[in-house]
């Protein structure tokens, strides 16, 4: 059974998280291209930098999951082509949250 109305709350509340994450986040990266390196290094090896993109990356991967999730349910007649579509989906998605935590908290700790 699928939770609709769950999914409609997730999806608006990663919504919210995004909009100032976004902001938070171009407005660093108008600074990253004059700086080098090390110095961009420094910038996600600060505990709170790592920790709001790491927010604003897994928020953006859950909401673009629910949204293609939609997509394939409203648009996808063939059950094996949605069954497959959404575990193509869901693969992608929790390989790339595993990477990007992994990269994260790899920066932290060097």
């Amino acid at each position: 059974m699928k939770n609709y109305a769950r999914k409609w709350i997730i999806q608006r509340i990663t919504a919210i998280l995004l909009i100032p994450l976004s902001f938070w986040f171009i407005y660093h990266c108008l600074s990253f291209a004059s700086m080098n390196y090390s110095q961009l290094f420094l910038f996600f090896k600060s505990i709170i930098n790592s920790l709001l993109f790491l927010i604003m990356m897994i928020s953006m991967l859950i909401h673009a999951k629910l949204g293609c999730e939609t997509i394939v349910e409203d648009y996808v007649t063939s059950k094996s082509l949605k069954d497959i579509s959404t575990l193509l989906i869901n693969l992608i998605v929790y390989l790339s949250m595993i990477i990007i935590s992994l990269a994260i908290v790899k920066i932290v700790l060097i």
